[in-house]
C-alpha cells in the first residue's frame, strides 16, 4: 500500500509511526532538512534546546503514550512563576491546597480575585469550569468541539461579567505564546485555563525537553523520511487522490495523508469540497519568536521557573527551562527561554538574531526579578533565535465544530484524502500526534476494505 505524508511535523511523524506499527512504511515527505516541524530541538554544547514546543500538560494521551513507546522518562513539575503586577512583583504556584492559598493572598489580591466583583465572576467561571470538566480536555478523545461555537473569548468574559483586571491575569499568560486570546473561541481559551486549575498546573516534559521527543519519533520513522522535498501539488482525479507531485517527479498513492498546518491545506488541494474550504478558512496561527540562552549561573530568583509581565506586550516570557529540567544543561549551568507573541513578534522577526535578542534582553532587564542575574547582551555561552510566522492554532469562534465535520466531508468527495495537524484535533502538540494516529488508522482501514 502506496501511502503518501505531506509535512514531517508532529502530525505527520505520528501518522507514519503509526502505519510502520501496521507493517506499512510510507513515504513522508517533509520540505525542511529535518523532520519534526515546531517540535524540533537543538543540541548546543551539551546543552538541549526546544525550538518550538516546550511543554505537555496533564490530558496529553497520545504524547505520554507514544514517550513510553519510545522509552522517553517524563518529568513532572508544577511550575512558580512571578507576575510583574502593578509596578511589583509577586508569586504563583497553581496549588489547590489551603496552605498555597494561605500563602499566596497577597498574589490573589494584586491579581484581582478578592475584590467583590472579582469573587463573584472567579466563582462564575470556575463553577463553569467543573460543570463542563469532562469537555474542557487536550486528550485525544476529548469533546471540546461539542461545546465551541461563535463566541469568543472576549465576548465569554464580558458576559460572564471578568473585570479588566482579571482578564489581564487570565489573558496574560496566554498573550505571551499564543497571541490576544480575545477575538479567539471561547473553547479553546477556556480549555487552556481549565487544564491549568482543574490538574493545578502539573505539566510533564521529557527531560530533555520536547526536541528529544520529536528526534526520537523521527528516527523510528527515518526509513519513511524524505526531507528537502517540498510537495507542489496533492493530485485529486475521479474523486480520488491519486499522488503528489514534489520538483521534478510525481509520486502515485492509494492513500495521501496531508499533515501541514490548515491554511496550506486549500492551495496544495485543487479539488477539496468547498464547505472544506470554509471550515479551512476557519483556522489561524499565532506568531511566535524565541531567543534561547545558555549560562553559567541561573537567571531567574531561587525556586523560579519563570516570569510573566501581563500588562506590557513588549516584555517577553521568561522561563529557566534548567530549573524543572536539570537534564537540558551540563552541571552548573542554566537555560534562558525568552518568548514573545502578539504584534510584538511580528516586529521582531525580520530584524538580525543579534537584534532579537538585544531588544528582548532590553525589555526584560527594564523590569527585571528582584534577585534575577538577568545576562547583558553580550554576555551569554551562545544563543539561538527562533521564528514562527505560525507558532500556535488559535481559530475563530467555532473552529472547533466546523473542522470536526471534515472528515466527513472528505469521505463523500475524496475518500482516500486525509487530513492531519493541530487544527485538526484540540489544537496542541497533543492534538497534532492524535490527529495523525487517526488519519493513519483511517487510511488503512480505508484501503483493506477497498482491497477486501
Amino acid at each position: 500500500m502506496r501511502v503518501v505524508i505531506v509535512g514531517g511535523g508532529f502530525a505527520g511523524l505520528s501518522a507514519a509511526y503509526t502505519l510502520m506499527k501496521e507493517g506499512i512504511t510510507p513515504v513522508l515527505l517533509e520540505a525542511g532538512e529535518r523532520a519534526g516541524g515546531r517540535g524540533m530541538g537543538e543540541r548546543v554544547d551539551g546543552f538541549s534546546l526546544d525550538m518550538g514546543a516546550f511543554v505537555f500538560t496533564s490530558t496529553y494521551d497520545t504524547a505520554f503514550r507514544l514517550c513510553e513507546e519510545l522509552g522517553l522518562g517524563l518529568v513532572p513539575s508544577q511550575m512558580k512563576f512571578g507576575h510583574l503586577r502593578g509596578g511589583r512583583w509577586v508569586t504563583t504556584t497553581p496549588d489547590r491546597s489551603l496552605r498555597s492559598f494561605a500563602s499566596q493572598l497577597p498574589s490573589a489580591i494584586a491579581m484581582g480575585f478578592l475584590s467583590p466583583r472579582g469573587m463573584r465572576a472567579g466563582a462564575r467561571v470556575m463553577r463553569q469550569i467543573h460543570r463542563e470538566e469532562e469537555y474542557l480536555s487536550f486528550a485525544s478523545d476529548s469533546r471540546l468541539a461539542e461545546i465551541d461555537d461563535d463566541e469568543s473569548y472576549g465576548d465569554y468574559l464580558g458576559r460572564m461579567g471578568v473585570p479588566e483586571k482579571i482578564r489581564v491575569t487570565l489573558g496574560g499568560p496566554l498573550e505571551m505564546v499564543l497571541g490576544d486570546p480575545e477575538p479567539a473561541g471561547q473553547a479553546l481559551m477556556r480549555a487552556y485555563i481549565g487544564e491549568t486549575m482543574l490538574s493545578s498546573g502539573r505539566v510533564y516534559m521529557p527531560e530533555r525537553g520536547i526536541g528529544s521527543f520529536s528526534a526520537a519519533l523521527a528516527a523510528a520513522c527515518s526509513d519513511a523520511i524524505r526531507v528537502s522535498t517540498p510537495v507542489r501539488r496533492i493530485v485529486v482525479a475521479g474523486g480520488r487522490a491519486t499522488g503528489v507531485v514534489v520538483d521534478g517527479e510525481t509520486i502515485e498513492a492509494e492513500a495521501v495523508i496531508c499533515a501541514v498546518p490548515g491554511t496550506k491545506v486549500p492551495a496544495l488541494v485543487p479539488g477539496l469540497p468547498e464547505d472544506t474550504r470554509r471550515a479551512l478558512g476557519t483556522v489561524n496561527y499565532s506568531t511566535g519568536c524565541r531567543v534561547v540562552m545558555g549560562l553559567d549561573h541561573p537567571p531567574l530568583p531561587p525556586g523560579w521557573h519563570g516570569a510573566l509581565y501581563p500588562e506590557d506586550d513588549d516584555t517577553p516570557l521568561l522561563l529557566d527551562r534548567s530549573a524543572f529540567l536539570p537534564a537540558c544543561a551540563p552541571a552548573g549551568k542554566s537555560i534562558l527561554d525568552l518568548l514573545i507573541g502578539l504584534d510584538r513578534a511580528k516586529e521582531l522577526i525580520p530584524l538580525e538574531d543579534h537584534e532579537i535578542k538585544r531588544e528582548m534582553l532590553g525589555a526584560a532587564r527594564r523590569n527585571a526579578p528582584p534577585g534575577s542575574a538577568l545576562p547583558a547582551d553580550d554576555e551569554g555561552l551562545f544563543y539561538r533565535v527562533y521564528r514562527w510566522e505560525e507558532a500556535l492554532c488559535m481559530g475563530t469562534p467555532g473552529m472547533l465544530a466546523a473542522v470536526a465535520k471534515i472528515p466527513e466531508q472528505l469521505a463523500g468527495s475524496i475518500d482516500n484524502l486525509f487530513l492531519a495537524g493541530d487544527y485538526m484535533g484540540i489544537p496542541s502538540v497533543n492534538g497534532a500526534l492524535s490527529s495523525g494516529h487517526r488519519a493513519a488508522t483511517e487510511a488503512v482501514e480505508r484501503l483493506m476494505t477497498r482491497r477486501n
